[in-house]
């Protein structure tokens, strides 16, 4: 997995490099794919991620896209529908249930291909928000959020949310111009966006708090 991500990293930072535009790019593509900083994010993000009991639990995995909308460095999420069985009418990345004898990774890349008809390699995958194939039976839309927009202190709210062994977790929430990201998702994006822009990126979470009667 780590050397899936150094490949899409260092092959899109190439690619970024080349990109010429008139309008202003916020994040400096180079430093953000480059292999030194790759390798931060890799270590950081898996300090960040919580060691969870699957033993006898169904697995699920997701897939995280960076893509370049106006020449800003975006991640791009979706909003399922109103009738699924799982998260209906919530913000997502693309993802699902792993099956039998599937690996986790694989789960993410088929189900990114089910969801949103883009067929992603194992080595890099170049997404292109206006050429999307939704389907309409799991996806309602989908829509991109500029790294920058989350270094605004005013667009990263919270809220608490009480565990099942009564332990009251502070979750992150982000608005944006098209739908609230909170839950799970917005977990996610705290991680990635703590991995791979620190020096920007401040929202701190308390992500165990004391229990309450």
């Amino acid at each position: 997995m780590q050397s899936l991500q150094l490949k899409y990293y260092s092959k899109l930072s190439r690619f970024l490099s080349n990109t010429r535009s008139s309008r202003t790019v916020h994040f400096n593509s180079h430093d953000i794919f480059s292999k030194e900083n790759s390798l931060k994010s890799v270590k950081c993000f898996k300090s960040l991620c919580p060691e969870l009991n699957t033993v006898g639990k169904r697995q699920a995995a997701v897939l995280i896209p960076l893509c370049i909308v106006k020449d800003e460095i975006s991640l791009l999420y979706t909003l399922r529908t109103n009738n699924l069985k799982r998260n209906s009418g919530q913000v997502s990345f693309p993802g699902g249930m792993r099956e039998a004898d599937e690996q986790l990774k694989d789960t993410a890349l088929r189900e990114t291909c089910e969801e949103l008809g883009i067929s992603i390699t194992r080595n890099i995958g170049v997404i292109e928000p206006d050429k999307l194939n939704i389907c309409s039976e799991e996806v309602q839309y989908a829509f991109a959020v500029p790294l920058k927009h989350f270094c605004k202190p005013a667009n990263c709210k919270h809220t608490y949310f009480r565990h099942q062994s009564n332990k009251i977790m502070m979750i992150p929430v982000y608005t944006n111009d098209y739908k609230k990201i909170w839950g799970m998702t917005a977990y996610l994006t705290w991680i990635v966006l703590r991995s791979i822009i620190p020096e920007n990126f401040h929202q701190k979470i308390n992500l165990s708090l004391n229990r309450r009667n």
